[in-house]
């Protein structure tokens, strides 16, 4: 157990994190598992002749202890006297030695950590929040999960009793009661298959679940599954507490109903009746809307008339080589344009932006502060023109297409979205509620959004608009583009938007926000002020 310890703490030492929020690192990782596994297996043949060489020695001991059972007086012959001592002293040294093999396995560890990229328990904890985050998104049973049939080109296998049970744990562990149930009790119908060759202690599965359900108000049932503890372990002190616990709670139950039957609130929590209730989010009612969107669940819209596609040629820039437009939603206006970035084009800004990849950070609305998020999952790069001709004709381009001045827009950000990489809704601009001056006078807020999408996910990865019920599908090659801002300069809060889960396969995104500032003769402001009050959502 202490070889065991030291061998974890060893390996964490040093290991990388937050593997989970990039698909290009999650490559690397599926790469150097093979390298992985063949150092994995040298060492354990290593082991392996050291413990038969240990193996050897009880074989010696075995072989003496029958030999002195045989004779009387064994040790009266000095020859085995001397075979005695020497069992006892350098036999048992040589046993320790064989299977003393810290320095070993300290090395081991050293040279695997310099070696391959590695994940972290952060990352195991990430991986496991974003599979429930794409359960609850695409309305994803735990059963289709556990036996590998969702509908994809990367199948997968089933899952183990154990691996469900740790999609359960680790939910427990981060007080999320509602996954913490579904995949306790997917664990146990997996045990059920699994016979005599159990994966997992059904007694710990059935101690985890008893918990989860009678934190979600689930006494009854909490009641029935720790009895089953019992049954199975009859000395299992805090099942028996527990029981007593529960028992107790429901008898107060049904004391305060006899008293107060038109207690809402009692009728509500009913311990006697199942539920699993999701918790709550901070979107609120928004937070449907949000995941219909991106499910592009079949819905009753009415398009406008005014919608169109067409070559646009606008620009003297664009007469030579006009673009594919197309006007996505009328009010606010959404374009996109397609065929819009080459090839090349995109190898180049991946490879650019490659090294570059740290987690994304989002602005605090409490403190203002640059921050990691769990709203946001992915990892973004910075790119000037200045490091490739391309990116400077790539801005040349967006001048010509937006007919904006790119003297004040931000520097190009890519972003690569690992396992279930998103970014709920939220605005481009800063608010007026949003704490000090977010941008500067000099720059001015973000008057626009420029999208590139440098990738097609196989399923997911939709950049959707709740407030306006529009959804964009990510296609290689194609950009989508925005006004975040009035011609009066207030936010228009109809752009709240959001980036989708990626359920299947992988979405890299390149955007550029465009500033105020040097815009004032190209936006030019209406002769009245739009109707766009300071909204919360």
């Amino acid at each position: 157990m202490k070889l065991l310890s030291l061998l974890i703490a060893l390996y964490l030492g040093t290991v990388r994190s937050e593997m989970f929020t990039s698909y290009e690192e999650m490559k690397r990782l599926a790469a150097s598992q093979h390298l992985v596994t063949e150092s994995l297996q040298k060492f354990s043949q290593f082991c392996e002749q050291r413990l038969n060489e240990a193996k050897k020695v009880v074989e010696e001991f075995k072989k003496f202890s029958q030999e002195s059972d045989n004779q009387e007086n064994i040790i009266g012959n000095p020859v085995n006297a001397f075979l005695l001592i020497k069992l006892m002293v350098k036999d048992l040294q040589n046993f320790v030695d064989n299977l003393n093999t810290m320095d070993e396995l300290k090395k081991f560890v050293r040279d695997i950590k310099e070696e391959f990229f590695l994940p972290s328990n952060e990352d195991y904890d990430g991986v496991i929040k974003a599979m429930h985050r794409l359960e609850d998104t695409y309305l994803l049973r735990p059963d289709q999960i556990r036996l590998g049939k969702l509908k994809t080109h990367h199948p997968s296998r089933p899952l183990t009793a154990f691996e469900c049970f740790e999609l359960g744990r680790v939910a427990y562990e981060n007080q999320d009661y509602y996954h913490a149930l579904r995949w306790m009790n997917e664990s146990l119908v997996q045990l059920e298959f699994e016979g005599d060759k159990p994966s997992v202690n059904v007694v710990q599965v059935l101690d985890y679940y008893a918990f989860t359900t009678a934190k979600q108000g689930n006494l009854k049932h909490a009641l029935d599954l720790t009895k089953k503890i019992l049954t199975i372990e009859p000395d299992h002190e805090r099942a028996q507490f527990n029981i007593d616990y529960f028992q107790k709670e429901l008898k107060n139950y049904k004391k305060k109903l006899q008293g107060d039957l038109e207690d809402s609130t009692l009728l509500e929590n009913n311990p006697f009746v199942f539920k699993n209730n999701r918790p709550e989010n901070v979107l609120g009612i928004e937070r449907d809307v949000y995941e219909s969107l991106c499910r592009e669940d079949p819905k009753d819209s009415k398009k406008s008339k005014n919608l169109f596609c067409r070559y646009a040629t606008y620009h003297p820039m664009l007469k030579i080589a006009p673009v594919k437009e197309e006007l996505v939603n009328d009010d606010p206006k959404i374009w996109l344009f397609h065929d819009i970035i080459t090839e090349k084009q995109i190898q180049i800004m991946k490879e650019l932006a490659l090294p570059k990849l740290k987690r994304a950070i989002v602005r605090s609305p409490i403190t203002g502060q640059y921050e990691t998020a769990e709203y946001r999952i992915s990892k973004s790069g910075w790119l000037t023109d200045n490091e490739h001709p391309t990116l400077v004709n790539l801005t040349s381009l967006l001048t010509a297409v937006t007919n904006l001045s790119m003297s004040t827009a931000e520097e190009w950000q890519i972003a690569n979205y690992g396992i279930g990489g998103q970014y709920e809704p939220h605005f481009d601009f800063a608010r007026k509620s949003d704490p000090g001056d977010a941008f500067g006078s000099e720059i001015g807020n973000r008057i626009a959004t420029w999208l590139f999408y440098l990738e097609t996910p196989e399923v997911g990865g939709a950049t959707v608009f709740p407030p306006v019920g529009v959804r964009v599908n990510p296609k290689r090659r194609s950009a989508a583009f925005w006004y975040n801002l009035h011609p009066s300069g207030d936010g228009d809060y109809r752009t709240r938007h959001a980036a989708c889960p990626v359920l299947f396969g992988t979405k890299w995104v390149s955007n550029k926000w465009i500033h105020m500032v040097g815009q004032e003769f190209l936006r030019k402001c209406n002769l009245k002020r739009e109707q766009s009050p300071e909204m919360y959502f």
